[in-house]
């Protein structure tokens, strides 16, 4: 990997600082669980994504860690070093790239859908609707209020979205 003054955080990088400066402080585990509770499949809780990423951005110089402990198991408590903090505002207000198109699967297909016949492609609308719907009625973070209310801003925005592609 290149060296972190080379080239901009990935989302995943920034998303890892972004858990961890909100909390002041993080082990991995909580970072990987923070990433397996979220309703987006896009972030991968898994520990054999976060742990290694983890540790390289230690190596880079952007998380210093120090020794914990829980009970008799020990752990590595990371919070941001002067060089990660710098790193994560370079990420969070890119505006450029925040505002970028980036990977949206329901775009991408719609880019296709157009080939499809007219039946076909109302039938496939109306189920994204649906599951929309159900997304709408389960919350995605029951017991954090404000990312609750954006995530279902992000569902009524992809809900109005969709109706107004099936009038079309």
């Amino acid at each position: 990997m290149s060296s972190s003054a080379d080239r901009p955080l990935t989302d995943f990088e920034g998303a890892v600082l972004a858990v961890i400066a909100r909390r002041g402080e993080a082990t991995a585990y909580q970072v990987a669980k923070e990433f397996e509770r979220s309703p987006s499949e896009y972030w991968s809780g898994s520990v054999g994504a976060v742990y290694p990423l983890v540790e390289r951005m230690r190596q880079q110089g952007f998380l210093e860690g120090h020794a914990g402990a829980q009970g008799r198991r020990a752990r590595t408590v990371l919070r941001l070093t002067d060089t990660g903090k710098v790193a994560f505002q370079g990420w969070m207000f890119d505006s450029d790239r925040a505002a970028g198109m980036g990977f949206d699967p329901l775009r991408t297909r719609m880019v296709y859908l157009g080939g499809a016949p007219q039946e076909e492609r109302q039938a496939f609308l109306a189920q994204v609707e649906a599951r929309l719907a159900v997304f709408a009625q389960t919350p995605g973070f029951p017991d954090e209020p404000d990312l609750e209310r954006l995530h279902q801003s992000w569902i009524a925005a992809r809900l109005a979205w969709v109706r107004r592609l099936m009038e079309d």
